[in-house]
């Protein structure tokens, strides 16, 4: 009897073990949203690339979605319309406080990885546009990138810094990749990336020959909206990025991702576990996540979901 008793009590455990382990896999949802930017931006192919590894990894249907951008994302997570986003560690912690652009707090946003690529201002311009510096943009046709997006945000700062603003120039607010073609055209005289680099929508453009330019920001601009704005550096593309005649001076911030603080912390564990255990695909998707790492990866200004915490301590990225 006492064998037979022992034995049922291991059959019990067994079977509790199992039916445990299958309980935790389908609490993973049968869909993720993974919210980017425009396709013509850094953003895209990395979340194609998210999608693609927890797709085959958990056998769920991962898919990227094309949105308005950092600023835009913020309120896709908030809102439940994806479970994960692409942003800036600039507007994570302002989304996550309700601080300007925010008119509110954004209780949703948790923080999965971060140090993923550096955001890149640029401002491309038609070769034969006339415009040589910040000044020369009034007046002129100027795509800002998506509504929504960063580089409308930093437009303002750096306009506002030089003296002007937006309603100084002849706003549009289009997707990278139609900006470029139109500029291209010869309907846009400029247009304002941010992203990090190398732009695909520039690179393309280069690579069919055609001609632009990119200016920098004075010195003065850089330092003013840096200081007022700290999440934001001064950054220097390299002349060889765009074949340009010199270095260009600009601004930068860091890009990360972004999860809603309401998955299960299990959950987020196996996804952040799927994401890591796949790094080189996130890394080989675009140029500029060449350097993501797990050891910078857990560094935000926001609290991390538990679920990615907990993969972060096992693997002694934080102590």
């Amino acid at each position: 009897m006492k064998f037979s008793f022992v034995r049922i009590v291991a059959l019990a455990c067994v079977l509790l073990g199992a039916f445990g382990s299958a309980f935790a896999q389908a609490r993973l949802p049968r869909f993720i949203e993974i919210g980017t930017a425009g396709t013509g931006g850094a953003y895209y192919p990395i979340g194609i690339a998210m999608a693609e590894i927890l797709t085959q990894k958990l056998k769920i249907q991962a898919t990227a979605q094309v949105t308005g951008g950092a600023v835009e994302n913020i309120r896709l997570i908030q809102e439940g319309s994806v479970k994960i986003a692409l942003t800036t560690t600039a507007n994570a912690y302002r989304g996550l406080m309700g601080l300007p652009p925010f008119t509110k707090p954004n209780p949703k946003v948790s923080g999965l990885f971060s140090n993923l690529t550096q955001g890149v201002y640029h401002i491309a311009v038609r070769e034969n546009s006339g415009i040589k510096t910040l000044q020369d943009l009034k007046g002129k046709r100027v795509s800002l990138g998506p509504q929504g997006g960063l580089g409308v945000e930093l437009s303002n700062y750096v306009f506002t810094a030089a003296g002007f603003s937006i309603s100084d120039v002849r706003a549009t607010f289009l997707s990278y990749e139609e900006s470029a073609t139109m500029m291209d055209d010869g309907n846009l005289d400029a247009v304002v990336i941010q992203t990090a680099l190398p732009n695909p929508a520039l690179r393309q453009l280069q690579s069919t020959g055609k001609k632009f330019n990119i200016i920098s920001l004075p010195a003065n601009v850089i330092q003013k909206v840096s200081s007022d704005h700290p999440y934001f550096e001064a950054f220097t593309i390299p002349p060889s990025m765009y074949n340009t005649a010199g270095e260009i001076y600009t601004l930068n911030g860091t890009n990360m991702a972004i999860i809603d603080k309401d998955l299960p912390e299990d959950v987020v564990y196996q996804i952040m576990k799927a994401l890591m255990e796949d790094i080189d695909k996130i890394r080989a998707s675009q140029p500029a996540a060449r350097g993501f790492n797990l050891e910078k990866a857990a560094i935000m200004p926001i609290p991390l979901h538990p679920g990615a915490e907990r993969y972060y301590r096992e693997h002694k990225a934080i102590k």
